[in-house]
């Protein structure tokens, strides 16, 4: 039983997806793929329609999933961290749906 135990909390640990956050290669991902569309007015004009950082991640899925990006959910999460770090400045918890 100690070894089905044991066996089954190594695979929880080693399957887990955990990764940091790296908002440098947010901004490379923003600067080689969003830019194509608009450039950075989106996120400063004063009617933008984004108002939350839950708001910003959606919106980040929206553009991605349009387009086609084959991005992964943590190259979005470095977009959305470099937007957020970079123009919006919001609070990165999630808000309640």
């Amino acid at each position: 039983m100690k070894f089905k135990f044991s066996i089954l909390l190594l695979s929880i640990i080693f399957t887990s997806t955990t990764f940091a956050i790296d908002t440098e290669e947010g901004k490379d991902m923003y600067e080689e793929d969003c830019t194509q569309c608009h450039d950075s007015s989106v996120f400063t004009r004063k009617d933008k329609k984004v108002d939350t950082f839950d708001a910003l991640k959606k919106q980040v899925h929206r553009c991605v999933t349009s387009q086609g990006y084959s991005w992964f959910e943590e190259d979005e999460e470095n977009v959305t961290a470099y937007l957020n770090d970079t123009f919006y400045k919001f609070s990165e918890t999630t808000d309640s749906e």
